[in-house]
């Protein structure tokens, strides 16, 4: 495994952490043959130029994922050159305690087997599905900015106990298990999240009575509306990094 990573700081702890080569991009796309970029959009363009150049006096074909928001695969595939695999990946926060979910998206000269080698990588990380790339935006309004969503309620909820007397941690324990196995239940038992809600439910309870509030108060609606203001806000950028990858 090689990194390119121009920070010196950051450079020295992969190399300590994971045992990985440091390398230069040049050095790196002729070693390769599965190259991830993972750059903020605004450094995409040198990381694409370095590769280009590399990639132009390379004999076996390459397989590049890019993680990076926004830039769409025409781009990627115009920068790179032909013949370059190209696979769009949108993973999410909690890859990084291996619990991900990743889109994969495929280039036109992507073939099935290199979407199963990206399907490979992305699994240590987590679950992945297969998109076609124009649902990407909404993929990034649920699963890229879910987490924020759910940290979001997950401290609302934490609130309303510290409120009702209990100890901050055993407030957020209290939540924060109900979500992880609430989860876990809805991918475990094959019903319907309407099923499931009537299973905790029962008639004139407690449960019932917190979801006639959220019912009164548009929760439903007001998360739609988030989502939709996501979606929008992800193609106002994408198509902003398209402009600036093209300068």
């Amino acid at each position: 495994l090689c990194v390119v990573e121009t920070n010196a700081e950051r450079a020295s702890m992969a190399l300590r952490r994971f045992a990985v080569e440091s390398v230069s991009m040049e050095r790196l796309a002729q070693r390769c043959h599965v190259v991830i970029i993972a750059v903020k959009p605004q450094d995409l363009g040198p990381a694409l130029e370095s590769l280009r150049r590399a990639f132009a006096t390379r004999s076996r074909r390459v397989l590049v994922m890019s993680i990076a928001a926004g830039v769409r695969l025409a781009s990627l595939e115009r920068r790179l050159g032909r013949g370059v695999s190209v696979i769009r990946v949108m993973p999410n926060l909690p890859a990084t305690v291996g619990c991900g979910m990743s889109a994969l998206a495929r280039g036109r000269a992507a073939a099935a087997s290199d979407m199963a080698v990206a399907k490979a990588i992305f699994r240590c990380v987590g679950d992945v599905v297969e998109l076609p790339e124009r649902l990407f935006d909404v993929v990034t309004a649920i699963s890229g900015s879910g987490p924020a969503y759910v940290f979001l309620i997950l401290q609302a909820l934490c609130d309303a106990g510290r409120r009702g007397g209990l100890p901050k941690s055993v407030a957020q324990q209290l939540a924060m298990r109900t979500a992880k196995g609430s989860a876990e239940l809805a991918l475990q038992s094959g019903e319907t999240l309407e099923v499931l809600i009537a299973r905790v439910a029962s008639k004139k309870g407690t449960t019932e009575a917190a979801l006639k509030v959220f019912a009164r108060r548009g929760l439903a609606r007001i998360i739609r509306e988030g989502v939709s203001a996501a979606v929008r806000r992800s193609r106002q950028l994408s198509k902003g990094t398209q402009t600036n990858l093209r300068k």
